[in-house]
C-alpha cells in the first residue's frame, strides 16, 4: 500500500461501529503482540477487553472518542482518545489520554499510523487540551520510536495487568 496514492479517510466512530472497532481491535493487537506474549495471555486479554460488549460499553462512555482509519474505503487502523483522563506523572491543565492506536500490520511503514497520529493530536488540540499522554508497554521499542518522533517524553511509568502477569508500562506525554 502507497501513502501517496490510496484514498485515505479517519472518521469518528459511533455506536453502528462496535462490531468493526472489536475486529479491528483484537487483530491489531493480536498481530502487535504475538510473537513475544504467551498465548493464552494474549488470547485471554484480547476476548475480555476487545468483545463487542466491551467496545459497547467504551464508546458509549463519556469523553471516550474512537477515530476510525480506512484506506480505499477500508478499514486498517484505529485510535482511542479518552477526555481528561489523568495520572499523577501526567504534567499539564487540560489532560487527554491516547488509550489505543494501531495499525492493521499489512499498512506499517505507509504513513498511516503517522497521519492517525497527527489526527489524534489535532483533535485533542482542537478540543482544548494542552497535553496528551499514553502508556507503552517499556519493551515496545518500534512504539516507543515512533513516538519518539513525535516528541512524547517519559513522565513516569504504570503497571498494566495482562493475563497472568502485569508489565510496566512507560507513560509519555506532548504537550499540544
Amino acid at each position: 500500500m502507497n501513502l501517496e496514492t490510496e484514498r485515505l479517510n479517519i472518521r469518528e466512530a459511533g455506536e453502528g461501529d462496535a462490531v468493526l472497532l472489536s475486529i479491528l481491535a483484537s487483530t491489531t493487537f493480536h498481530e502487535a503482540y504475538f510473537e513475544q506474549d504467551e498465548s493464552a495471555n494474549l488470547a485471554r486479554y484480547v476476548n475480555e477487553s476487545f468483545a463487542i460488549e466491551a467496545v459497547q460499553a467504551e464508546i458509549a462512555e463519556p469523553g471516550s472518542l474512537f477515530f476510525i482509519v480506512f484506506a480505499k474505503g477500508k478499514a486498517v487502523g484505529y485510535a482511542r482518545l479518552i477526555e481528561d483522563s489523568r495520572l499523577d506523572c501526567v504534567q499539564g491543565e487540560r489532560v487527554v489520554e491516547l488509550k489505543r492506536l494501531y495499525i492493521l500490520e499489512r499498512v506499517r511503514r505507509t504513513g498511516i499510523g503517522r497521519l492517525l497520529m497527527e489526527h489524534c493530536l489535532g483533535e485533542a488540540s482542537r478540543r482544548g487540551f494542552d497535553v496528551l499522554w499514553l502508556g507503552v508497554w517499556e519493551e515496545n521499542a518500534r512504539a516507543l520510536e515512533f513516538y519518539a518522533k513525535f516528541g512524547f517524553r517519559e513522565a513516569g511509568t504504570i503497571m498494566f495487568p495482562y493475563g497472568d502477569v502485569e508489565g510496566t508500562n512507560l507513560v509519555l506525554q506532548i504537550e499540544l
